[in-house]
């Protein structure tokens, strides 16, 4: 067997044996997400890779009903959640000024008016956060803080079962936001991927 066929053996050894079946959710097809932090809309198991949600938040007047949209969701057993990536976003009033919330826990419900029991919250939009980026590398954003008070996490979130909420204040939202999951290689593939680059070396130097 050839050294390139071996590696890509070997590396499909290193996935999780489980298949995860796709993830969207867009508002216009799939119905509005909830509102309450106690109901989030239940989206189900993230696929390996992309999973793209899209949707509208946000009020258009001053004293109209905020929409705020909270799911959750699930990473599979062999997963990380390694991005939360902003694709898209617009506001009704074409300002791209505005800072809208977000916010994570690590559970079925997610408690609205104590920010200290998140395990992240930030802001985020489209505009610039003050060292020239745009807002959206969101996990990056989450991982940083908790802006507001909050448990905090380092680094991608493991496996388990999260609620993530997200709400704009002043103005009308569309966004699309992509939760990139990617597989944990098992240990003993790891180590006979090893095996195989020290195998191809050997064969080379011959």
């Amino acid at each position: 067997m050839s050294v390139p066929r071996i590696f890509a053996l070997l590396a499909a050894l290193a996935l999780p044996l489980g298949s995860v079946q796709a993830l969207t959710w867009d508002e216009t097809l799939d119905g509005d997400l909830s509102d309450d932090g106690n109901a989030p809309t239940l989206v189900g198991t993230l696929s390996a890779g992309s999973n793209l949600f899209s949707g509208r938040m946000g009020a258009l007047t001053e004293g109209e009903p905020i929409d705020a949209d909270i799911w959750n969701f699930t990473i599979a057993a062999g997963y990380y959640l390694t991005g939360i990536n902003l694709t898209s976003y617009s506001t009704t009033s074409g300002s791209l000024g505005n800072q809208s919330f977000m916010a994570i826990i690590d559970g079925g419900t997610i408690n609205q008016n104590d920010q200290s029991l998140h395990l992240s919250n930030a802001l985020w939009g489209y505009g610039q956060d003050g060292f020239g980026n745009t807002y959206t590398d969101l996990l990056a954003l989450l991982d940083a803080g908790p802006t507001f008070g909050g448990v905090g996490f380092d680094g991608p979130l493991p496996a388990g079962n999260y609620t993530f909420w997200i709400q704009e204040g002043a103005d009308q939202i569309n966004y699309s936001i992509d939760f990139v999951t990617t597989p944990v290689p098992e240990p003993g593939s790891l180590l006979l991927l090893g095996v195989a680059g020290l195998w191809s070396l050997r064969r080379r130097r011959r």
